[in-house]
């Protein structure tokens, strides 16, 4: 449940966990932090510890207070070869509050879908590439 504000850059190549925890995205990211005006870029240990996992409305400053939701969740529903459906479903306190579905096309290389949220779909190409790695 990434935090709805954390723009994946690039996956950590390194890791400082011994046994890395199940994450939203799937590998750990590296990226900025999205809730003000302008993007930030958090120390590594914030982005590991709460922009990566999510929920951070109390363990994050930059957090806005009045945010409809605090986690996005992902999960893959569909998966042809060449066409790739993936779910999504933002949530307030564990609960959910809006749903998806995006898609990718092979042939087309990009994640589209019903949602313009620049976020949303960043978030849903990094947890796309973390499964097609595992997978192949």
């Amino acid at each position: 449940m990434a935090c709805p504000y954390f723009y994946p850059i690039a996956r950590f190549e390194t890791s400082t966990w011994v046994v890395p925890p199940r994450l939203p995205l799937g590998d750990p990211y590296s990226g900025e932090c999205r809730a003000g005006d302008t993007a930030f870029q958090p120390e590594e240990s914030r982005v590991r510890t709460t922009c990566n996992p999510g929920y951070g409305t109390s363990a994050c400053e930059r957090f806005p207070k009045s945010a409809g939701v605090d986690a996005v969740r992902f999960h893959m529903s569909e998966d042809q070869g060449e066409f790739i459906r993936i779910q999504y479903v933002f949530e307030k306190d564990c609960w959910p509050r809006e749903h998806g579905v995006l898609e990718y096309a092979g042939a087309a290389r990009e994640v589209s879908g019903e949602s313009k949220n620049e976020i949303l779909r960043k978030q849903a190409a990094a947890f796309l590439e973390s499964y097609l790695r595992r997978k192949s």
